[in-house]
């Protein structure tokens, strides 16, 4: 019996179900939303938990992330980099430490969208570009939701998307019934990301569907091309289709597309690292 999107929204609720989310991580989801939480209190917090920051630490000071050796305290990187990408990269840390190990391919494949998205947003002078960076780390979140929580029916979904050469969300949709746009979605709401990082991670294969969203259509075209410079792996033999409109909307001539890509080969070959340096 495929599984429902009720008992799966149900397993999402506790985050603590996949074994790389300590529990800090569901407090400091709290803290952030009051209103008279501080940095001190919220870096306190995140300090707690000596693995957690030292790999948010050394993930904001590697050289794919700008910042080679200059923040020393994880108050330091919320003064820097703000509640919200904070909160996004200690998800993103918790979630890939693991992955990269486990699934290595992905997280390069996620590590490239997230580079390339945050190159964009720098070219196009969108605001808070760090913010699209954790995007373009999270927009496959729930490929490891599902790969999780249901293993043997995701594992299902990869043979479908390998065997018949459809998109993965295509048998994802064949499968449950939803697919992990939704499923990342579902996490961005329960942690209570802000809503252009939800729309990002919810809406990046389909951004004519969300208006005025500018960093949904550029993690949209970054996965597109972190799958053609062949970073990492997708989890499927496909090229995701297109959004035009999308695209035209951004206003990026190819000459800014091909500096994006040239300015993130090296940042992309920095990062591939990051998570298992030092183990």
């Amino acid at each position: 019996m495929p599984i429902s999107e009720e008992r799966l929204r149900k397993e999402i609720e506790d985050l603590s179900n996949l074994p790389t989310l300590p529990g800090v991580v569901h407090l400091i989801a709290t803290m952030v939303e009051e209103e008279d939480t501080n940095v001190q209190q919220v870096g306190d917090m995140i300090s707690r938990d000596h693995v957690l920051s030292a790999r948010l630490l050394r993930l904001v000071n590697s050289p794919f992330y700008g910042f080679p050796g200059r923040i020393s305290s994880i108050r330091h990187a919320l003064v820097l980099l703000g509640f919200n990408v904070v909160k996004g990269l200690v998800l993103s840390t918790t979630v890939f430490d693991q992955l990269a190990k486990e699934a290595r391919g992905l997280w390069e494949h996620s590590l490239g969208t997230a580079l390339l998205s945050r190159r964009m947003a720098r070219e196009l002078n969108l605001r808070e570009p760090d913010e699209i960076l954790v995007a373009g780390l999270l927009h496959d979140l729930g490929k490891v939701v599902l790969a999780h929580i249901v293993p043997r029916e995701y594992d299902r979904v990869f043979r479908i998307a390998r065997e018949r050469r459809v998109h993965i969300a295509v048998a994802e949709l064949e499968v449950f019934g939803f697919d992990h746009c939704a499923v990342a979605g579902w996490v961005a709401a329960h942690w209570h990301l802000p809503e252009r990082l939800n729309n990002a991670l919810s809406f990046h294969h389909a951004p004519a569907q969300v208006k005025n969203s500018p960093e949904t259509a550029v993690v949209h075209l970054a996965d597109i091309l972190a799958r053609g410079m062949s970073y990492g792996d997708g989890g499927d033999p496909t090229m995701p289709p297109i959004d035009h409109k999308a695209f035209r909307d951004l206003g990026l001539t190819f000459e800014q597309i091909d500096g994006v890509l040239k300015a993130t080969e090296s940042e992309y070959n920095s990062g591939l690292n990051v998570f298992t340096e030092g183990k």
